[in-house]
């Protein structure tokens, strides 16, 4: 029954959330998204779509409370990001023994939550815990989004569940490991700083600590 703030990412991360146990879920249990894509369309925010889940049903029955970041109307993509930081603020607050853990994934640019490779990648570093902001031309897509930062990774996650299945993974992951792995090129470095992280990939025994 210890305080529990589950922050998941979007994309196939939501793909594991169907193993989690029934049990496990109740009103210590508060959920919600790693980042999100500033958007009302519901096949775009990522919290739309974490609704239409088995998982979020199961949630809802079981109590679990959530902080949700669908735009609210007459909401900018600042506005969002503020809100979200001040609930995360007063869940810290209100739980100050409470654990973080969050999901995570890897994308094929090495980008991780909503942390972009970018020439300002050094604002993620920044005290704040969140951030909105316009990703770089590189990314096709989605381009205002709001992230949780480095330091918020860094600090305040206890646990963190990377899922990186597939073979176009194996040369992420490969990076990943090199020696010299440098945050502001290939964002998912971040998992070296973290407190606890546990990778699941197709490479080998399948499972990395």
């Amino acid at each position: 029954n210890t305080p529990i703030l589950l922050m998941v990412s979007g994309g196939s991360a939501f793909q594991f959330l169907d193993f989690v146990e029934r049990g496990v879920l109740g009103p210590h249990l508060t959920l919600t998204i790693l980042d999100e894509r500033f958007s009302t369309d519901p096949l775009v925010n990522n919290f739309a779509q974490l609704e239409q889940t088995s998982f979020y049903e199961r949630c809802m029955e079981r109590g679990v409370k959530t902080i949700v970041t669908k735009v609210v109307e007459g909401e900018d993509l600042y506005g969002l990001s503020e809100r979200f930081q001040r609930a995360l603020l007063l869940w810290k607050k209100e739980h100050p023994n409470g654990i973080v853990i969050a999901t995570m994934g890897i994308g094929s640019d090495g980008h991780t939550a909503g942390i972009f490779p970018s020439e300002s990648g050094a604002r993620f570093t920044t005290e704040v815990w969140v951030l909105g902001y316009t990703v770089p031309k590189s990314v096709p897509e989605h381009s205002e989004r709001i992230t949780v930062t480095h330091t918020f990774l860094k600090e305040e996650v206890e646990e963190a569940i990377v899922y990186a299945v597939g073979p176009e993974k194996a040369a992420l992951v490969e990076r990943l490991e090199n020696d010299g792995c440098d945050f502001f090129v290939f964002p998912a470095c971040v998992f070296h700083h973290m407190r606890r992280v546990t990778l699941f990939s197709a490479i080998g025994d399948g499972v990395r600590n």
